[in-house]
C-alpha cells in the first residue's frame, strides 16, 4: 500500500471508568521503557499520555489523524487535541486516483472533500481553554462527537475524551473488520490516559537543556551532537516529507546555510516522519530537488520521545550553541528568508 494518509495529513506526533482512575499528572510527562513496549505515546504539547495497543499498529495505514484547535488563537475554545478516524482501503485508493489523475485543482479539492467526509471518526482527546469552555450543549458541536466526557481540569485547561457511536454504514466487509477492531479498543485507550499541563514548544525544548544524539543522515553517514562544535550557532530545523511549508522553505534555508557559514552559523535538519523507507526516499528526492546542502538526520525512538514529542507541528526550528545547549526562542511554522536571517543574527549576538 502507498504511504498512509495519516502521515500525509497530520501537521509533523489516540465500559465507563471512574474519574479517579484517570491521572491528573503532576509529575513529568515521560514514557518508561516498559510503557514504550506496551505502545504508550506521550505528547507534551497536548499534555497527554495514552496507550495504543497492537491493533492500532495493524491498521496504521487506515488511520486518519487530525490535529485540533489553535494554540496561538486565544479566542478559539479548543487549545489543542487529536482526533483518530478510520479510512477504508477503498477510500485510500480513490484518494490516490484523484491525486494522480484529476489535474484541475478546484475539482481535485472537491473530490478530496467528498472522500474525507466518509472517514469514520472514532475518538478524540480535546483540550479546551478553561475560560472559553462553551456551554455543555455546544461541546458536541465543536468536537463533532456524540459522547463527550470531561476528564480533568489542570491549570487553565479542561480535558475531554470524546467518541462517536459505532457506525459501520457504507463500509465494505473488509473495512468493517478493521473499523470494529479499532472501535472496540477505544475504552482501553481511555483507561490508559493520563493528562498533564500542556507545555509550549518553548517550555518543552528549552527544558531539554542540551541536545545530544548519535544518528544517521539520509546517506547512512554517522552524525552526532559533536557536529555543533563546528559552529557558533546551529539552527535545528524539524521538517517532514508531508509538509508543504517545510519543502517550500528549503531553498531559503539552504541559501542561509551557505551565506552565513563565515559567521559561524549552520543548519541541521531532522526529518520528523522517519525512520520509514518510503519517507526516506521521499526526503532524498526533496533534498535533491531543492539542492539542499545542509545535513538532515533520521531520528531514533529516544529523540522521538523527547525532542519530537515537544513540538506541535512542523516546521519547528530552534537554536543551539557550540555545546548543544538550547538558546533563543523556538520558531513554530515557516518564515521568510529575511525573517530567519534577522532572528539568527539576533541569537548569535546574544551569545557574545
Amino acid at each position: 500500500m502507498k504511504k498512509s494518509l495519516s502521515r500525509i495529513l497530520i501537521f509533523l506526533l489516540i465500559g465507563l471508568i471512574a474519574f479517579s482512575s484517570i491521572g491528573c499528572g503532576k509529575k513529568e510527562l515521560t514514557i518508561t521503557a516498559e510503557e514504550k513496549e506496551q505502545g504508550y505515546r506521550a505528547y507534551k504539547d497536548m499534555g497527554m499520555k495514552f496507550k495504543l495497543s497492537d491493533v492500532w499498529k495493524t491498521y496504521d495505514d487506515n488511520l486518519m489523524l487530525d490535529g485540533l484547535g489553535d494554540e496561538e488563537d486565544e479566542n478559539n475554545p479548543i487549545y489543542t487535541g487529536r482526533k483518530y478516524g478510520f479510512i477504508s482501503n477503498e477510500l485510500i485508493t480513490e484518494y490516490y486516483d484523484v491525486a494522480e489523475n484529476v489535474k484541475d485543482q478546484e475539482e481535485q479539492n472537491k473530490r478530496f472533500s467528498e472522500i474525507f467526509s466518509q472517514v469514520k471518526d472514532i475518538f478524540s482527546i480535546v483540550v479546551f481553554r478553561k475560560d472559553k469552555l462553551p456551554a455543555g450543549d455546544k461541546i458536541a458541536e465543536l468536537t463533532g462527537m456524540t459522547h463527550n466526557e470531561k476528564i480533568s481540569t489542570i491549570a487553565d485547561y479542561i480535558f475531554y475524551f470524546c467518541k462517536n457511536d459505532y457506525d459501520e454504514a457504507e463500509l465494505s466487509e473488509e473495512a468493517k473488520v478493521g473499523y470494529k477492531a479499532l472501535f472496540d479498543d477505544v475504552e482501553n485507550v481511555k483507561s490508559s490516559l493520563t493528562v498533564y499541563k500542556p507545555m509550549t514548544p518553548q517550555e518543552s525544548i528549552a527544558g531539554l537543556k542540551k541536545i545530544e544524539f548519535n544518528l544517521k543522515d539520509l546517506e547512512g553517514n554517522d552524525v552526532t551532537h559533536e557536529v555543533f562544535k563546528d559552529k557558533k550557532l546551529t539552527m535545528v530545523n524539524i521538517w517532514g516529507t508531508f509538509c508543504g511549508p517545510c519543502i517550500r522553505e528549503m531553498p531559503d534555508l539552504t541559501a542561509l546555510h551557505e551565506e552565513l557559514e563565515d559567521k559561524g552559523i549552520g543548519i541541521l535538519g531532522i526529518i520528523s516522519d522517519t525512520p520509514n523507507s518510503e519517507n526516506e526516499d521521499a526526503a532524498r528526492k526533496i533534498v535533491a530537488d531543492a539542492k539542499v546542502t545542509f545535513t538532515s538526520i533520521i531520528p531514533d525512538d529516544n529523540m522521538k520521545n523527547t525532542l519530537l514529542s515537544s513540538i506541535s507541528g512542523v516546521p519547528t526550528s530552534f537554536f543551539v550553541d557550540s555545546d548543544g545547549k538550547v538558546v533563543g526562542e523556538v520558531i513554530t511554522g515557516s518564515r521568510s528568508k529575511e525573517e530567519y536571517l534577522e532572528i539568527m543574527l539576533e541569537v548569535l549576538e546574544s551569545l557574545k
